[in-house]
């Protein structure tokens, strides 16, 4: 396999993981802080509760993120990134230098909905 192939086999095993943009602004959040489900929720706003369930179980199911349950009443539980979620952070800088550098073209296709990605239909 060239490097080439190697390169982009690479780039969709990573986007198996991120497959979905609530889960990329998830990492984004709790890069900042620990939170609780609400916390995390009432920051995303759109989001259902189910979804972000869902959401948050396949992340620490893959290592991204971890869930710590408090033995107290009422049941606290909060989330926080993994190392290996932590590493997610360059990347999360990278994309946020990228939509500043194209904030003018970004906004104009938005504005005439012609940019439509795979995370529109979630």
């Amino acid at each position: 396999m060239n490097r080439r192939l190697g390169n982009l086999k690479s780039i969709k095993n990573t986007l198996k993981i991120l497959d979905n943009r609530y889960k990329i602004e998830i990492i984004y959040i709790l890069g900042e802080k620990k939170m609780r489900f609400t916390e995390i929720k009432n920051t995303l706003g759109t989001i259902t509760q189910q979804l972000l369930s869902k959401l948050l179980k396949q992340l620490e199911k893959d290592d991204i993120l971890k869930k710590k349950q408090f033995k107290t009443f009422p049941r606290k539980v909060e989330y926080s990134l993994t190392p290996l979620g932590k590493s997610l952070k360059p990347i999360m800088t990278s994309i946020l230098r990228w939509e500043k550098n194209n904030a003018r073209t970004l906004n104009k296709l938005l504005k005439r909905k012609k940019l439509e990605t795979l995370f529109d239909y979630y």
